[in-house]
């Protein structure tokens, strides 16, 4: 998609940080903040997106333009927010978050994401690693943007986070699949395993601390989505997405629908895994102590027979070649009828 910028002309390519368009003409692309809200205050059919750090002072300095308060402000720079939506005046603020999943590590990476949207404008306040998967989304976004409004935009960023959940659920599933192989065989996970286990369970309890208000906030934005247009007068959330990305919330919502429900799949498995796993570990510890205390049987019948024979007390054939003959047939005898039952019965 082709931007016309006062930047590109001057050979400078919009990197995606801000973009500014009135009706459905590009204004301007990659400029401050500053620059953005003369450009607000100048035509009130100007509308705007752009992204923001997550800073305090960053945020104070637009909290006023977005109507942000206190409360507002400390959900989108907090550390441990959990993922809601919310209403300050006619302002609508999606407290959200990027997933990445690590394999090599099993760790379970959380980049923090907050949309702050009016009819007018849109912020993503976000950490600069987020950016690299949002800003070409937003520029791919912007004929739409044009033509149906912020609420695109909107979409656009939710539904680039609710995918992300469901990459990350996929990508435990195969490193839970490939971690478990071993139980097919018969054999308990070793130290290694076991620890990389613990760490995927870890991620699994994040990740569900994410997800699952995810599904609410999705369906809430789905349902305000459907509203009719009368009730878009009174309520901002209505009024800002619009009936005509209703079905695109819908799609979202069921996407954070199925990647909870894959969560609890997940965390069956693993479960299930463990418990495979310390039943065999349990079966071979028995075997373990069944082949021991076969073998120490065996070697009790030629301590006993040694023992009989090495007594001060005369015997028959005591002190002659054929006693000590018989006693070594006993024991040979007696070993070998052990280790034949043993045998049969398993336990060696």
């Amino acid at each position: 998609m082709s931007i016309t910028t006062k930047e590109q002309t001057t050979g400078q390519q919009p990197t995606g940080r801000s973009l500014v368009w009135r009706g459905g003409r590009t204004v301007a692309a990659d400029v401050p903040y500053d620059r953005i809200a003369d450009e607000l205050d100048a035509d009130p059919d100007t509308k705007a997106w752009w992204f923001l750090p997550r800073d305090a002072a960053a945020v104070d300095k637009t909290a006023d333009l977005l109507g942000l308060d206190l409360y507002a402000v400390e959900d989108v720079v907090g550390p441990r927010e959990s993922p809601k939506l919310d209403i300050i005046g006619d302002t609508v603020l999606v407290v959200s978050a990027g997933l990445q999943f690590d394999e090599r590590s099993a760790d379970l990476r959380i980049s923090r994401v907050s949309i702050v949207a009016t009819q007018r404008v849109m912020v993503i306040i976000a950490d600069a690693e987020p950016l690299s998967l949002l800003a070409p989304l937003l520029l791919q976004c912007t004929a739409r943007m044009q033509t149906e409004g912020i609420g695109a935009g909107v979409h656009t960023v939710v539904n680039a986070l609710v995918g992300t959940y469901s990459r990350a659920v996929e990508q435990m599933v195969e490193a839970n699949d490939a971690l478990t192989a071993s139980l097919f065989a018969d054999k308990p996970l070793d130290r290694k395993d076991q620890l990389r286990a613990f760490q995927l369970r870890q991620a699994i309890a994040h990740l569900r601390k994410i997800a699952y208000p995810m599904v609410d906030v999705t369906a809430d934005l789905a349902s305000a989505a459907r509203r009719p247009e009368v009730e878009e007068a009174t309520d901002p959330v209505a009024a800002l997405l619009g009936t005509a990305n209703a079905r695109r919330f819908a799609d979202v919502a069921d996407h954070a629908r199925h990647a909870a429900d894959g969560i609890t799949t997940l965390r069956e498995m693993l479960n299930s895994a463990f418990e495979t796993n310390l039943a065999l570990s349990d079966v071979h510890l028995n075997m373990i102590m069944k082949k021991l205390s076969a073998w120490a049987a065996i070697i009790a019948v030629p301590t006993l027979v040694t023992g009989f024979f090495g007594m001060n007390v005369p015997y028959p054939g005591f002190g002659q070649g054929a006693g000590f003959l018989v006693g070594l047939a006993i024991m040979i005898a007696a070993v070998v009828t052990l280790f034949v039952l043993f045998r049969r019965n398993d336990w060696l």
